[in-house]
């Protein structure tokens, strides 16, 4: 049996994400063959870059799962989408809520 329970959202636009605190796990994103990034914010779109991840300018998926007890946001999750070449990303995360 799961020690926690694990949940999920998805956005395909710059948005808050979880609300509440919450760590987040693991990203799946989906891009274009252009070059873009992906920032998760702690405490919304004017909040502290917690993670940036760059995408390959190549059309695709990748993932991250973050290892140990992944990346606390004391204050939910916000994504900002680098541009319209990210096409989604979903979150794995701990706690909070998704909106």
């Amino acid at each position: 049996m799961a020690a926690s329970n694990i949940q999920s959202v998805q956005k395909t636009a710059t948005a808050n994400a979880v609300s509440g605190r919450a760590r987040l796990l693991g990203v799946y994103f989906t891009n274009t063959a252009t070059a873009s990034s992906v920032v998760l914010k702690d405490g919304g779109a004017s909040g502290t870059a917690r993670l940036s991840l760059q995408t390959p300018a190549s059309a695709g998926s990748q993932d991250l799962m973050i290892p140990d007890q992944g990346i606390l946001f004391t204050s939910g999750i916000h994504i900002t989408f680098g541009s319209a070449d990210v096409t989604s990303v979903t979150l794995l995360f701990e706690g909070g809520a998704a909106v």
